[in-house]
């Protein structure tokens, strides 16, 4: 569970709850020197009846839940295509909830109070209702390291978005004989920062498929794959699943099985987290480990007999693309003061995770402006404060990767026209500092846009050092055929 600081609320931060509520860019800011990993709503409701009513059941009280509604979205600007990442859309606060919970490792407060929450009986007269619903964009309570790489910065919080909605009266909807007027505390969940972060927010999503044996989640880091009915129900029997290329569940497993799986390796469960199978099946639940322990990729489940229609829901970190890193990185550097210059690097490469590198598009970025120490240390991603972002590489690296290539390039018994996977693993090794890097499944096995930038400032490096491998001009160009050649 994360410690998170819930008590400096954001500017207007109380606002009257009538049909719409939230903030547009630029309005949500957070104390400088911290990341949110959660946005906490605290629901103040002044809730009048002219009969004593008791207390609401538990589906009642889900039910006043349901009634109200909220979107979460980044902006990353027109210039960048008009790109934005939605990770929370129209989804209902029950659904928030449970997510929070498994995300978060967080549930709800004044579910079950009996005195200022909403399980308190109504008397006759206006009585006060208090609860509050943290909405997760941060922290990944199964994943070891979160710490280091999860919440939204104060500059990514300026460009976000937050909107709540409702329909009705969520009491008057769920008891006809109680009538309420709503006022929502809005504050940022965070923790200290221990450096400038480009944080990855966890996203929610449907996904169903008709009339079909079998149900896939998109790319990415997937912390939870459910079906949405009870788990009693039985609507899921017998199934495998797969997580990119590794089968985790096989037939006759069901999801009984792969729950018991998930409680043998997480005793420590907690009661509202046990709470979930009353709603939502399980099909593939990320257990508590390690990041470089995770599956990663798409998780793709099917059903040895289809008994009723999919209902997905799928709770993960996406996997991010060329141009959305990039719009992340441009969108950061409008933030800045002017003039300053920044480097994004990957921070598991940052903060020494040893993870694989199918991994490395979940970690999110480390940001060093010009004026930090570290800025000039490492490969990454540059931009000015409100220009383009581009690849790049130090020049002490690029000489040292020179180095290498010549060197893995000498003819050997072993390699006597020169060793090119070693080669590749130099480009790699200086590839994986930089954002981007990675944007496909199979790791830097293909190669992205930002692989082959590197490789190319390597390549240019390698010639360059080609010209003190020989003493003549023909020797010169000879070692600089061989080192273009290498990659």
């Amino acid at each position: 569970m994360p410690n998170l600081n819930t008590t400096v609320a954001f500017r207007k931060g109380l606002q009257q709850f009538e049909k719409d509520v939230g903030f547009q860019v630029g309005q949500m800011v957070a104390p400088a020197g911290t990341v949110t990993d959660a946005v906490c709503m605290e629901f103040q409701c002044s809730v009048s009846t002219t009969s004593a009513v008791g207390a609401l059941t538990m589906v009642e009280r889900l039910q006043v839940l349901s009634k109200i509604r909220a979107s979460f979205a980044q902006i990353l600007g027109e210039d960048a295509g008009g790109l934005r990442l939605d990770p929370i859309q129209g989804q209902s606060l029950d659904n928030i909830r449970l997510d929070a919970i498994r995300l978060l490792g967080l549930d709800m407060d004044g579910l079950e109070d009996n005195t200022t929450g909403l399980a308190k009986a109504f008397a006759v007269g206006s009585n006060q209702v208090t609860f509050k619903v943290f909405l997760p964009v941060g922290h990944l309570e199964k994943v070891a390291e979160s710490a280091y790489f999860t919440g939204l910065s104060p500059e990514q919080l300026l460009d976000c978005e937050l909107t709540v909605t409702r329909d009705v009266d969520p009491f008057q909807a769920v008891k006809s004989a109680l009538t309420s007027t709503i006022k929502v505390l809005f504050a940022p969940g965070t923790k200290k920062a221990e450096a400038r972060r480009i944080g990855l927010m966890p996203h929610c999503r449907s996904i169903t498929n008709a009339e079909s044996d079998t149900l896939a989640t998109p790319e990415g880091l997937v912390l939870d794959f459910s079906h949405m009915a009870p788990m009693q129900d039985k609507e899921v029997k017998a199934m495998s699943v797969r997580v990119g290329n590794v089968l985790v569940t096989d037939v006759p497993s069901t999801p009984e099985h792969v729950y018991a799986d998930f409680l043998r390796k997480f005793p420590s469960i907690s009661a509202a987290e046990k709470t979930l199978t009353a709603t939502r099946t399980p099909i593939f639940l990320a257990e508590p480990n390690v990041m470089t322990r995770m599956h990663a990729g798409r998780v793709e489940a099917k059903v040895q007999e289809r008994t009723a229609e999919w209902d997905g829901r799928v709770l993960y970190v996406p996997l991010h693309d060329h141009a959305q890193v990039f719009a992340l990185v441009r969108t950061y550097a409008k933030r800045i003061e002017s003039g300053r210059h920044l480097l994004a690097v990957n921070t598991a490469m940052y903060e020494g995770l040893d993870i694989e590198d199918r991994l490395l598009p979940y970690v999110g970025m480390t940001v060093f402006l010009n004026t930090e120490e570290g800025f000039s240390d490492f490969p990454g991603i540059y931009c000015k404060q409100g220009g383009e972002p581009y690849v790049t590489v130090p020049e002490h690296r690029l000489r040292q990767a020179a180095v290498r290539v010549a060197d893995a390039m000498r003819s050997t018994t072993t390699h006597p026209n020169g060793n090119r996977d070693l080669v590749k693993s130099v480009v790699n090794d200086e590839a994986r500092w930089v954002p981007g890097a990675v944007t496909h499944g199979d790791g830097l096995r293909v190669s992205s846009k930002v692989r082959q930038d590197v490789q190319a400032l390597i390549r240019d490096a390698a010639i360059k050092y080609a010209e003190t491998l020989g003493k003549t001009d023909a020797e010169k160009a000879a070692a600089a055929r061989l080192l273009g050649s290498a990659f």
